[in-house]
């Protein structure tokens, strides 16, 4: 990840979690593009930000910054539990895929929104994550255009809500219940890889 795409992920992340304002990260990049100091130090300087939210937005950031400067498709894993998010990154890198992990709404979207091209190819979604919960974020991906058919696998642990995204209507790719082998998670996986380059070919993206 260049410096340029890591300070606009750290700078989405701060923004979703309300730590900055948008006219703070615009004078924070001004000074940082002008000192070569990196953009967290700038903030704290500027007082913008507190330590504990800089350190917690870092340590999101390093979580995330799997998004590819290769071709290699880019897996979002989306799971509120430190450990599966861990497990399921490892199955997936293992894999050849390149791995950033979200724990909460927030840090996904900020991954998400962050304009560093190219996108994900997929996201491995949690349901029972920890603000408004996973169906409110699908619900969400649904109506932005720029993830509106972004493949989605469901990765829960409640199987129960398979119904409820039905009657939604909300499209994802697959439905899996926790535990789940590795073999099937990545056949999953590759399925929605595929689907996604079929409606958005990696020249469009």
């Amino acid at each position: 990840m260049s410096d340029q795409n890591a300070n606009a992920l750290l700078g989405q992340l701060l923004l979703v979690s309300e730590a900055i304002t948008p006219e703070e990260l615009r004078e924070a990049l001004r000074r940082q593009e002008s000192s070569g100091q990196r953009l967290g130090d700038v903030l704290q300087e500027m007082g913008a930000v507190a330590p504990r939210q800089l350190e917690r937005a870092l340590r999101a950031q390093a979580r995330l910054r799997g998004r590819p400067d290769s071709d290699r498709a880019f897996i979002l894993v989306v799971d509120d539990d430190p450990e599966v998010g861990a497990v399921v990154g490892d199955i997936l890198q293992g894999a050849g895929y390149r791995v950033g992990v979200a724990q909460d709404e927030g840090e996904a979207l900020a991954a998400l929104l962050a304009p560093e091209p190219p996108g994900p190819a997929a996201i491995v979604l949690d349901l029972g994550l920890p603000q408004t919960g996973g169906i409110e974020l699908l619900t969400m991906l649904r109506k932005m255009a720029d993830t509106h058919s972004l493949p989605v696998v469901v990765l829960t642990g409640r199987p129960d809500l398979e119904e409820n995204l039905r009657e939604r209507g909300l499209s994802i790719s697959a439905f899996l219940a926790k535990p789940v082998s590795a073999r099937l998670l990545l056949q999953v996986v590759e399925a929605a890889v595929r689907e996604g380059m079929q409606v958005c070919p990696p020249a469009q993206k």
